[in-house]
């Protein structure tokens, strides 16, 4: 790809994310499509969901923004443009995010965001017990901490008492 054809296709100030358009009225002519390599067609096309039973299988030949695709391909196009704009069609925004996305399953990121929900939320309680039917809670009018049983309490035989 030519370093010019780069740079409309990546660069935020390209000019293709300002034309909107403009843009999609160029790619609605029958020439945009029908002037691409039958190959190239059957790749885009192949990016497309499958189509559902009792709708007509894809057609090379035919313009895919002249189907039912059209609303959810202009949308992507949205989508593209935007990025364009803000920079993340640019090698390194790129790269730094598929960095970021190997960190956060490696969880790089997990004590942060326990940080951030402790500071939101405050701190977690203490989790249900499970073999007890014993639950923590808060009372309402003064915040301290009570016991609740949803089970039948095997000291006193009452049934989803408070302690």
């Amino acid at each position: 790809m030519a370093a010019q054809q780069k740079r409309m296709l990546k660069a935020p100030t390209s000019k293709l994310g300002k034309i909107d358009i403009v843009l999609k009225a160029l790619l609605r002519q029958d020439d945009a499509w029908t002037l691409l390599p039958q190959e190239t067609r059957e790749t885009l096309y192949s990016l497309l969901p499958e189509p559902q039973d009792g709708d007509p299988p894809h057609d090379p030949d035919v313009h895919p923004l002249k189907t039912h695709y059209k609303p959810y391909i202009e949308e992507e196009l949205r989508r593209w443009q935007e990025d364009l704009k803000d920079g993340r069609e640019v090698k390194k925004w790129r790269e730094e995010a598929m960095q970021a996305g190997k960190d956060r399953a490696e969880g790089k990121f997990d004590e942060w965001k326990e940080m951030q929900r402790e500071e939101y939320w405050g701190k977690p309680e203490e989790q249900e017990n499970v073999e007890g039917g014993v639950k923590n809670e808060r009372n309402e009018e003064n915040g301290e901490a009570i016991e609740v049983r949803d089970s039948q309490d095997e000291d006193s035989g009452e049934a989803g008492g408070i302690n």
